[in-house]
């Protein structure tokens, strides 16, 4: 008597399904982007398997068809398309993900990053040869239920265990009912949060008088300044400070620079890219976790930092190294909110400038540029105060761009020696931009201040894609307030800053009183350890809160919390979730997640500022 073959009794495209999810799971592993559960590893393998094997099983469920076939190579195709997307995100591609970044990723800057990051080679092993072998193996006799009860059963096991696994809170590394899922709990969300705007008013609309310290660093009847402030790309303040193994700093010209004057070992963004990060700055409100502001609020009224600004007198400008005004609606949105003029490179440029490279033009360069710029406007009106907003470009993902680049050579990881190499030469640009600076009377009372946009990881912790994760590295970044003659040089160690108070700390020193919506709190009149929020919106959503030590992350999709003492435990190692002993901070660090629930509410409400027609209702500053 003779075995019966594979194909008579185990579906060929189930078995093509299990070799395409194991050679995922390898590559997976073998890129540091294996996402292994805290415990239960074996179970959790054993629900991918039989996730994979319930997706497919009921596709065999219904007769043979054509329809039935191409459902098979539809299923097959995404499938691997989503694994794939997950390997080259290094984990991070969700439902949200793909709905927030699909304008993006169709622009050149966009196009430009996934060419750098993905491979011909991958492409041809990991995509076309896998969607291949899936249509062929549908185009196999596979066997079948034969009765309709038969069919019933099957198709009703295979709906529990995807159904079920789920609601029982098993997580998969199975991409598709992940991906599935991850759009499930995205579009819950919002619903809970449209719930809550019937109720929602203006809550964050508040009078601001300036601060006692300010009156006293600013001087009552002094000018008011100039004011320039700088955002840099991708800046890691995981470096500040720091020193290779040859005792020379990473970053030695921000190191210097930023004890000059005011700065935070414990700065951070509020977020993980570049509009959220300009978005918390300008105009001090969290960034949402379920859209852009810069596309949900593009026609909802603001009043940020340009515009309030603008009011009180100054002239508006804002100017980037970036070839591309419409990338995450930039321009516009700066438009939007109060800038005068906005001024951005040439794209004809890039192909006649070599100094323009990756995401634009070279920073030192940009700088000299910028600098002629301001030039430009304070001789149009010398009696007139300026702010000047500009925005460098050559730190930027995937921080191997630059035609003279230098990896640092200490680490094993490809991914930090380039991380680290362009780091330090943004650093060393950064000189030019205070030699620009100082050689300018008319700037030499300028209120500068120094802020990144968002952090990046660089496998610190194997993680090294900003969509992933919610360490330290994935949010501290850089900050330094430069305002000689006023503000004293200052490091402040035992609290936590982050942009949200870059608003609020510059018209304060500035004195103006005002009403706004700026939920920050200025970093010169106020040293309460406050609670910082952040924001991941990616990998499932993690909301994180830091009052010094200690910080909470709260990961939605897998519904668990973690705390940790950032001092005694910088590398977030050991988990304090459950010591009894740190409940009341767990308790007040809550409330800080919670603030960027309500917060999500407002902003989708666009209950951030009144219409123009309708005077404020001021509510208390909070």
């Amino acid at each position: 008597m003779t075995s019966p073959r594979p194909g008579r009794w185990l579906p060929p495209t189930l078995v093509g399904a299990f070799v395409v999810q194991t050679a995922f799971l390898i590559a997976f592993y073998a890129s540091d982007a294996y996402d292994a559960a805290r415990s239960g590893e074996v179970w959790r393998l054993a629900a991918t398997y039989a996730t994979v094997a319930a997706i497919f099983g009921l596709l065999l469920v219904p007769a043979p068809s054509r329809l039935a076939r191409a459902a098979q190579v539809v299923v097959f195709g995404l499938v691997v398309a989503i694994n794939f997307a997950r390997f080259e995100t290094t984990g991070a591609f969700d439902y949200a993900f793909f709905h927030y970044n699909l304008r993006e990723l169709l622009t050149p800057l966009g196009r430009r990053i996934v060419g750098n990051q993905v491979r011909p080679i991958e492409i041809v092993f990991l995509f076309v040869l896998p969607v291949a072998a899936g249509a062929w193996l549908t185009r196999l006799p596979s066997p079948r239920p034969k009765t309709p009860r038969r069919r019933l059963a099957a198709a009703a096991l295979c709906v529990a265990i995807l159904v079920g696994l789920p609601l029982a809170g098993v997580r998969t590394h199975e991409s598709l009912s992940s991906f599935v899922m991850s759009g499930v709990r995205f579009h819950a969300e919002l619903r809970a949060t449209e719930s809550a705007l019937a109720s929602a008013t203006y809550p964050y609309v508040h009078r601001f008088l300036p601060s006692a310290q300010a009156r006293e660093l600013g001087g009552s009847d002094a000018p008011r300044p100039h004011v320039i402030l700088l955002f840099l790309e991708s800046w890691s303040g995981i470096y500040t400070d720091r020193t290779r193994p040859d005792g020379t700093r990473y970053t030695p010209v921000f190191d210097a620079r930023r004890r000059e004057g005011l700065t935070f070992d414990y700065f951070y963004g509020n977020s993980v890219q570049s509009s959220r990060g300009r978005f918390s700055t300008l105009c001090s409100v969290i960034p949402m976790y379920r859209d852009k502001a810069v596309y949900a609020l593009a026609d909802a009224p603001l009043r940020c930092l340009p515009r309030l600004l603008g009011e009180k007198g100054y002239q508006t400008m804002i100017a980037s190294g970036s070839d591309e005004p419409g990338f995450e609606n930039s321009e516009p949105f700066f438009r939007h909110i109060g800038f005068a003029s906005t001024h951005w490179e040439s794209p004809e440029d890039r192909a006649r400038d070599p100094r323009i490279w990756g995401a634009g033009l070279q920073d030192d360069a940009f700088y000299r540029k910028f600098f002629g710029l301001l030039d430009e406007e304070i001789a149009r009106d010398p009696k007139r105060p300026l702010f000047a907003v500009a925005i460098n470009v050559s730190n930027h993902y995937p921080f191997r761009d630059n035609p003279a680049h230098a990896p640092a050579t200490e680490f094993a990881s490809k991914y930090r020696r380039n991380f680290v190499g362009s780091l330090s030469a943004s650093d060393a640009w950064l000189a030019t931009f205070f030699e620009e600076l100082e050689r300018r009377p008319a700037l030499r009372d300028a209120l500068v201040v120094l802020v990144g946009d968002h952090s990046f990881p660089a496998d610190e912790h194997g993680v090294h894609f900003n969509g992933l994760g919610a360490r330290e590295e994935s949010f501290r970044t850089a900050f330094a307030l430069r305002w000689p003659g006023h503000v004293p040089p200052r490091v402040v160690t035992d609290r936590a800053a982050s942009q949200l108070d870059v608003a609020p700390t510059i018209v304060d020193l500035l004195q103006i009183r005002h009403r706004s919506h700026f939920v920050g709190r200025s970093l010169v009149g106020d040293d309460a350890n406050a609670i910082v929020p952040m924001v991941q919106p990616y990998d499932g959503l993690r909301l994180v809160a830091v009052r010094h030590p200690y910080k909470l992350e709260r990961h939605e999709a897998a519904e668990q919390e973690h705390l940790y003492d950032l001092v005694s435990d910088p590398e977030e190692e050991h988990d304090l979730i459950g010591d009894p002993a740190r409940a009341p901070e767990i308790d007040e660090l809550r409330r800080g997640i919670a603030q960027i629930r309500t917060n999500e509410s407002i902003l989708r409400a666009k209950r951030v500022w009144p219409p123009l027609d309708r005077e404020p209702h001021c509510q208390r500053a909070p």
